[in-house]
C-alpha cells in the first residue's frame, strides 16, 4: 500500500503509526510523570494583609496528608490546610507580619499512582515570597515637609514627600486598591483660602509627585471624605452653595460626577462599614446605617438610637466600636456586636477620638482624652487596651496636657502609631493646624510594638519616635 503513495502521504501515515505505538507504550508502563507542583498563587507577588490563603496546584493527585506533613514555611505562618482535586490550600489563621521574606518548602510528599496505589516521590518544591513594607503616610511638620504629605517607609529606611510645596495637606485617605492617597488642601500661595475651601486630590504612591485634582470646592464646600476598601467609591460630605444650602453625601464617579446618596440632608458623622455596601452616619440623636447607593432613600435600613456615632468596625464586619454621649457629659465607647448583647467597654470625661479591634476581635485599642482633676482639670490624652473577654483595661501611654490625636493600627497588627503635639496660639512659620485652628509646632510620631496576638505591648520593647508629623496612617 505505501509503494502506492505519494512520498508526502508515506511519511503521514509511518508517522501516525509511530505515534500509535508510543502511545500504546506510554499507556502499558503507566504515568511516568514526577508529580510536582505546577503553580504558585503567591509567586512573584508582595502579600499582605488583605491576602489570606495561597493555593499550590500540582500536575498528579496528590497523597494530601503526606504534602500536609512536609509542607514547610519559615518564619512560620500559622494556618490550616483543605485540599480539592489537585489544589491545596493553605489559608492563614494570623495576619501575615510584613516587612519580611519567606521561604515555602515542599519535599517527600508523594503522589498515588494508577490503580496500584503506589506512591512515587514528587520533585522538591522551594520557592521565596515576601510581604509587603510597613509604610505609613502622614502630614509633615519639619523643615521642608512641613504641611505635605509624606510616606515613611520603615523596612526600606526612606522617605518620601508625595505632594508639593505650594499644597497644605489637612485630611488623607488611603486607597490601597489604586496605589494612591486621597487628600484635600489649601493653595498656600493664595492668602485669601480659608478652611472652608480645600479640594480634593489623589496623590500617587508609584510615582511620588504625580497629582490629581478629582474635585473642586465651586459647586460645595467639602467637609469630609472617606472611600470604600475596595477603592471603587469615593463618598464625599458637601455643603451646598446653592440656596437650599444643605449638608449631603455624594459618590464621586471617575468621570467627576457627583451622585447624591441619600434624597435628604446628611449632616451627621460618618464612617463606611467594611463591605462598602453601607455607611454609618450620625443622625437624629442615634446612628442610622444607609445604603451606599446614589439616590437611595435617606430612611435608614437599619437605625441605633442608643448611640451618637460610630467609630469603626470589625475587619469581618461582625462588630462595631460606637460612641454614646451621656447625660453628664461624658462619653461611653460601646461594642456592639451584629448578634448579641452590647458591651460597654469605658467611660471618658473628655472625648473618644478613636478605638480599633485587633484582628482575632478580641482586643480594642482606644485614643481617648480625660480631665485630670489634679492639674486644673487639663485634658491629658490617653492610649488604652481593652480585652472583650474580661472588660480589663490597660493603658498603655499618656500624653499630659495633649486635648486630641489621632491613632492607626499596623496592617499586621505589630504596633500603634500615635502623635504627641507641640501647638502655639502665637505667629509661626508651621502651616499645620489642628481642628480648632491652633498651630501645631512640633509632633512626634511614636511607634509602640504590640505582641504577636496583639493583646499588650512587648514587655521588652518600648515605644520609639519615627518620624516628626500628624495624623499617621498605615498603607494597608
Amino acid at each position: 500500500m505505501l509503494e502506492k503513495l505519494q512520498p508526502l502521504d508515506r511519511v503521514a501515515w509511518l508517522s501516525i503509526f509511530l505515534l500509535t505505538i508510543l502511545l500504546g507504550l506510554l499507556l502499558w508502563s503507566g504515568d511516568r510523570t514526577y508529580p510536582r507542583v505546577r503553580d504558585f498563587s503567591w509567586q512573584n507577588q508582595q502579600v499582605g494583609v488583605d491576602d489570606i490563603a495561597f493555593v499550590l496546584t500540582f500536575n498528579r493527585p496528590m497523597n494530601w496528608e503526606s504534602v500536609a506533613a512536609n509542607l514547610s514555611i519559615q518564619p512560620p505562618l500559622p494556618g490550616k490546610v483543605s485540599w480539592s482535586g489537585r489544589r491545596l490550600a493553605y489559608t492563614l489563621t494570623q495576619p501575615i507580619p510584613y516587612g519580611q521574606t519567606f521561604q515555602l518548602e515542599l519535599d517527600q510528599a508523594t503522589a498515588v499512582q494508577g490503580g496500584q496505589n503506589q506512591a512515587q516521590m514528587m520533585q522538591p518544591f522551594r520557592h521565596q515570597f515576601d510581604s509587603r513594607d510597613l509604610t505609613f503616610a502622614y502630614v509633615g511638620i519639619a523643615g521642608p515637609e512641613n504641611g505635605r504629605l509624606a510616606l515613611k517607609n520603615l523596612t526600606q529606611a526612606t522617605e518620601q514627600i508625595l505632594t508639593p510645596p505650594n499644597l497644605t495637606v489637612l485630611n488623607f485617605k488611603v486607597d490601597s486598591s489604586h496605589a494612591r492617597i486621597l487628600f484635600t488642601a489649601l493653595d498656600r500661595t493664595d492668602p485669601n483660602q480659608t478652611i472652608f475651601e480645600v479640594n480634593l486630590y489623589a496623590a500617587s504612591l508609584k510615582k511620588p509627585g504625580k497629582i490629581q485634582l478629582l474635585l473642586d470646592n465651586t459647586a460645595a464646600q467639602i467637609l469630609k471624605f472617606d472611600v470604600t476598601p475596595d477603592g471603587r467609591t469615593t463618598v464625599v460630605q458637601r455643603y451646598g452653595r446653592e440656596q437650599d444650602r444643605t449638608v449631603s453625601l455624594a459618590i464621586l464617579a471617575e468621570d467627576g460626577s457627583m451622585q447624591q446618596v441619600a434624597d435628604q440632608k446628611v449632616d451627621g458623622d460618618f464612617v463606611i462599614t467594611p463591605d462598602g455596601q453601607t455607611v454609618a452616619v450620625s443622625q437624629n440623636q442615634g446612628v442610622g446605617i444607609l445604603p451606599l447607593v446614589p439616590n437611595a432613600s435617606s430612611e435608614p435600613t437599619k437605625f441605633l438610637p442608643k448611640f451618637n456615632h460610630a467609630l469603626s468596625f470589625a475587619r469581618d464586619g461582625t462588630a462595631a466600636l460606637m460612641v454614646k454621649e451621656n447625660s453628664d457629659a461624658t462619653k461611653s465607647l460601646f461594642w456592639v456586636p451584629n448578634e448579641g448583647t452590647d458591651q460597654q467597654l469605658m467611660t471618658t470625661t473628655g472625648y473618644l477620638f478613636d478605638a480599633q479591634f485587633n484582628p482575632n476581635t478580641q482586643t480594642v485599642y482606644c485614643l481617648y482624652s480625660e480631665f485630670n482633676p489634679d492639674a486644673d482639670f487639663r485634658s491629658d490624652l490617653k492610649l488604652s487596651a481593652i480585652s472583650l473577654q474580661t472588660g480589663r483595661r490597660q493603658t498603655l501611654k499618656t500624653i499630659p496636657g495633649q486635648a486630641m490625636g489621632h491613632l492607626s493600627l499596623a496592617p499586621d497588627y505589630s504596633s500603634l502609631l500615635f502623635e504627641e503635639i507641640s501647638i502655639t496660639d502665637q505667629p509661626h512659620s508651621s502651616v499645620v493646624r489642628n481642628l480648632v485652628g491652633q498651630t501645631i509646632t512640633d509632633s512626634k510620631l511614636w511607634l509602640l510594638p504590640l505582641t504577636a496576638a496583639g493583646k499588650s505591648p512587648k514587655p521588652k520593647l518600648k515605644s520609639q519616635i519615627v518620624a516628626s508629623g500628624f495624623k499617621p496612617a498605615w498603607i494597608p
